[in-house]
């Protein structure tokens, strides 16, 4: 069960996407390929059952496969066909699931034709609200590095609008442990890549290549990082990453509880930024 108490409005130009958003996403998906994904229910929008919308999915069977990965129930051998098989459902995904224009849902009217148009407001928003919430970064140097960035058009060898799950990862991926009998048997993937922000771009923005492996390369048909620029390509994505978590986690910091996979992520997110600030100083975009 999905609930939207308020607004899903941040403090910064990058949002997550709306119940509705995601019930016609995961139907996308569903309708186009083969991946699996929880089976949708209800969206109601009325507030006539509880005084907020809500999106009712089905509970995929299993756990998250860093849950799995950690609990060293699986071989080697079945780990390495999960990454071959989660590597063919992110590229089926980026391969059938795809759109006339880029940016975040929400932004269809703005009618996005370009990458770099697209990404680079989203990239500059979160500079500014990091900025205005104190993170200490070397902005006036990121801010150059990006500038030089968009002289070189960077982020416009990306041509065609793939759906990218963005922050997706392995924590939002089911794998049927319990279903799996012996070291040799399947382990079937039950659920991929959550949908609450998603948004339309470049595959390479997709948090699954932040340090992906072999197998998981193999599956999708081989690496997107093969020139310089597109290294740097994936330190700028990065710190976009970096950025959206640290900011959300400052949003939902009032009187919330963190969790410890919560605590983790805002940990990673800091070394990340400060060290990708300061390799896009000097990284190439050519």
């Amino acid at each position: 069960l999905k609930a939207a108490p308020g607004s899903s409005a941040t403090s910064f130009t990058y949002s997550p996407n709306t119940l509705a958003t995601e019930h016609a996403l995961l139907t996308l998906i569903s309708a186009q390929t083969d991946v699996p994904t929880p089976t949708v229910h209800t969206l109601d929008t009325s507030l006539s059952i509880v005084p907020y919308p809500y999106l009712l999915l089905s509970h995929p069977r299993g756990v998250p496969l860093t849950h799995a990965r950690a609990s060293g129930k699986l071989s080697e051998r079945q780990l390495a066909l999960l990454g071959l098989r989660t590597g063919a459902h992110l590229k089926t995904i980026h391969s059938r699931v795809q759109n006339d224009w880029f940016g975040m849902p929400s932004q269809a009217k703005d009618e996005l034709y370009s990458w770099q148009e697209a990404f680079t407001p989203l990239l500059e928003g979160t500079l500014d609200a990091a900025h205005a919430a104190g993170f200490a970064l070397p902005y006036p140097a990121l801010r150059l590095a990006l500038s030089r960035a968009i002289g070189f058009f960077l982020f416009d060898d990306c041509e065609v609008p793939s759906l990218i799950a963005f922050t997706a990862d392995e924590s939002s991926t089911f794998v049927d442990v319990d279903g799996a009998q012996g070291p040799d048997a399947e382990v079937k993937v039950t659920a991929f890549a959550s949908v609450g922000h998603a948004l339309w771009g470049d595959p390479l923005l997709e948090t699954m290549f932040l340090d992906p492996g072999t197998a998981f390369v193999e599956g999708y048909g081989g690496p997107l990082v093969l020139f310089p620029r597109q290294k740097t390509k994936r330190l700028w994505y990065t710190l976009f990453l970096a950025l959206v978590v640290l900011l959300r986690a400052d949003d939902a910091a009032a009187g919330a509880a963190k969790e410890q996979e919560g605590e983790g992520k805002v940990k990673w997110a800091r070394e990340a930024a400060e060290r990708c600030a300061e390799a896009l100083k000097n990284a190439p975009c050519y």
